[in-house]
């Protein structure tokens, strides 16, 4: 547990530190301010505290669902289509219990193609070796590894046509769309 916590905080230094200083951000990215926090406001917020993860869409030839929380984490590109989920989040990965908790990465296409959540540690390497940027920020967002307390699967499906995925609670909405079903990303609200 705590070789993954380290890894994570690893992780999570070195993107930054690629984000802050190689991405050029569009006025469309909506990505959320850099924010500088005092020892009092790092302290009430190292907490794990559950946030809604907001869907959006941009349609036609370049369809396109992407995600962000209500605290910015993510991007939402297009029409706001309402609450996609709800699940954990915190700025401290000291917090995240391995056993309990999968992070949660929001990746984002180099040429806004795509938008995927992804959990594998394998999965989210490729991406960032690929030219994808990660849009997570310093906040890591959870996702639960097992059911328990009302809480649903999370689905991934993928369309081959427009390169798109779409993460949703309702497995028939995938398949009645005509995607290609990838799997359970985690347990979610």
């Amino acid at each position: 547990m705590k070789k993954t916590k380290f890894l994570l905080s690893i992780l999570s230094i070195v993107f930054t530190a690629v984000i802050l200083t190689s991405c050029e951000t569009e006025d469309n990215d909506e990505l959320p301010p850099e924010q500088i926090l005092d020892e009092t406001e790092i302290t009430t917020k190292a907490s794990i505290r559950s946030e809604n993860v907001y869907r959006y869409y941009s349609g036609g030839s370049a369809s396109l669902h992407t995600y962000k929380t209500q605290s910015g984490v993510g991007v939402g590109i297009g029409r706001r289509e309402g609450i996609a989920f709800r699940t954990p989040i915190t700025t401290n990965p000291d917090l995240i219990n391995d056993s309990v908790y999968d992070t949660m990465y929001f990746m984002l296409h180099p040429q806004r193609k795509d938008f995927v959540l992804v959990t594998d540690i394998g999965e989210f390497l490729n991406l960032v070796n690929s030219g994808w940027r990660d849009v997570s920020g310093r906040t890591f967002v959870l996702i639960h590894k097992r059911p328990g307390n009302g809480r649903k699967k999370l689905y991934r499906f993928y369309n081959p046509i427009n390169s798109d995925h779409l993460f949703t609670k309702s497995y028939a909405e995938g398949v009645n769309a005509g995607l290609i079903y990838e799997g359970v990303t985690g347990w979610v609200y």
